[in-house]
């Protein structure tokens, strides 16, 4: 009899014991789930996030690939009146059309800086939501994305510059004063100019490696742009 005595709470303590582990269990199942839906929530709060600044992004892609584009189609405009300056200037006694020579000269020194629009992502940036975007290759794009803009820049520059230390004042210097206080500009003086010449050769130069320049930008927001692409939710 006293065996049984002592059974029954042994017996009724390992029960609760079995219960207490049950209940801890439970409650860290309770804490695991909790910190998964937590998690859950979190993650997706930062993917719609994502979604909506790179929607924002492509936008302003779109707009600087357009702007873009109008700028190396008026730098290759001038590059190709410059070629063309080069083939008239050899066989000049051949030559006679004072319309194509003017348009050569409207041509040919028209310049222009890249200024795109980098609101958006210089917000993103200086926010820190940067990281918020998860494809790594398009953080880095974008990252850099700055420099290589002012990097395109300054091939422009450099021909702007170009332009007045050299080509400017030349023109003031070739333009004759007539009879009636007009001003007539002597196209086949300064065609014949070595200055002239020397010109075109900065000019050309400076304008090759503008254009090459650009091109890789445009190749690079094209590349941003698929990737911003690739990566929105349809």
């Amino acid at each position: 009899m006293e065996k049984n005595k002592t059974g029954k709470p042994a017996f009724a303590a390992g029960r609760y014991f079995k219960y207490a582990i049950g209940e801890i269990v439970l409650v860290m199942i309770g804490i695991l789930l909790a910190l998964q839906v937590n998690n859950w929530n979190e993650n997706r709060k930062i993917s719609n996030t994502e979604q909506l600044l790179l929607r924002d992004l492509k936008t302003e892609i779109q707009s600087n690939i357009i702007a873009l584009d109008t700028i190396i189609k008026s730098h290759r405009a001038s590059l190709n009146a410059i070629i063309t300056f080069d083939s008239i200037i050899t066989n000049l006694k051949q030559f006679n059309s004072p319309l194509e020579l003017d348009t050569l000269f409207k041509t040919h020194d028209f310049n222009m800086t890249y200024d795109p629009r980098t609101g958006i992502l210089n917000s993103i940036i200086n926010s820190g939501k940067l990281d918020y975007i998860s494809n790594r290759e398009l953080r880095y794009k974008f990252s850099s994305l700055n420099d290589i803009i002012i990097d395109t820049n300054e091939s422009a520059n450099d021909f702007s510059e170009q332009r007045s230390q050299f080509y400017w004042p030349l023109l003031g210097q070739l333009y004759q004063r007539q009879t009636d206080e007009r001003f007539k500009f002597n196209t086949i003086k300064i065609l014949n100019s070595s200055e002239f010449n020397w010109w075109l050769v900065l000019a050309k130069s400076s304008r090759i490696e503008g254009l090459a320049e650009e091109n890789d930008l445009m190749k690079t927001l094209k590349e941003i742009l698929e990737l911003i692409e690739n990566e929105i939710i349809k």
